[in-house]
């Protein structure tokens, strides 16, 4: 087995006081752990922007998130392998039943001494190069599933992992990994290669809503997202997510969000404008 294939994938991001950093996480899931410093977080996944410090955050894969540092940060970035991810379900097991029941927030837990030191540990010694690669890796790898064994209980990791956990993880990827790329839900079956009526049985399984209402609050959370956190203009954005005309998409805001593109927009600007002063 090519352990630096599959072994978790480690590295830093320092980011100085009111600097911004976007990342995106490809196909692996992303845990991002801020060690010292506070962040503010706008990503899909938090659907709204939210303060991090001393604390790790769970990404499913193909989501993009933007850093904005409050106070200059210290932040390591993990990319989950599908090994990584397989030995946590296993271990997970007796909760998988719990999964379907669990309402998707933002996942979120405080980082613990065991873990702190872990990830510290690394941080120290990231460019240090007397360290064997593939045998790094492996450490990397099995320190990592130690340390968070050891720190939480299973109720708090099955909540943290529950986007991608369950009886069917490739599923479960398969579905982040192309949702956003889809025009339709019977392309969507069909690049499952599977009808749609199965396809919207084992999606109900495996996420505990409807497609169609899973893709909608996505939808949603990324059209929120870029009004928060982007200057894109509003007739542009329309067009992006294939509303019918502006006013469409300012009524759409009104139902989901109770206010205008215009009022989000600003109410943003003039928090985080707070918020670095």
């Amino acid at each position: 087995m090519n352990l630096a294939l599959n072994a978790a994938c480690f590295s830093p991001i320092d980011i100085c006081k009111h600097n911004y950093k976007e990342i995106k996480t490809g196909d692996s899931s992303t845990i991002l752990f801020v060690l010292s410093g506070k962040v503010l977080v706008s990503c899909v996944e938090c659907n709204h922007k939210m303060h991090l410090s001393d604390v790790m955050l769970f990404l499913p894969p193909g989501t993009k998130f933007k850093l904005l540092a409050i106070e200059t940060s210290v932040i390591v970035k993990c990319e989950m392998t599908k090994n990584s991810i397989s030995q946590i379900n296993q271990w997970l097991i007796t909760l998988l039943e719990n999964y379907a029941e669990c309402e998707e927030k933002c996942l979120t837990l405080p980082i613990k001494y065991n873990l702190k030191c872990f990830i510290k540990l690394f941080y120290q010694h990231y460019s240090f190069s007397g360290f064997n690669n593939q045998d790094f890796n492996e450490w990397k790898h099995d320190g990592l599933f130690l340390a968070l064994k050891n720190s939480y209980s299973k109720k708090e990791l099955a909540a943290f992992f529950s986007p991608i956990l369950g009886k069917n993880i490739d599923f479960k990827e398969f579905v982040y990994a192309n949702y956003n790329s889809v025009k339709n839900l019977q392309e969507f079956a069909d690049l499952a290669k599977c009808s749609l009526s199965v396809f919207c049985r084992e999606f109900k399984k495996n996420f505990g809503e409807s497609v169609y209402q899973w893709i909608l609050k996505r939808k949603s959370q990324y059209v929120l997202q870029d009004i928060l956190s982007s200057s894109i203009p509003f007739q542009e954005l329309a067009d992006k997510y294939q509303f019918s005309s502006q006013a469409h998409f300012t009524k759409f805001c009104k139902q989901r969000y109770n206010l205008t593109p215009n009022d989000l927009r600003s109410s943003s600007k003039t928090c985080t404008s707070r918020l670095l002063h």
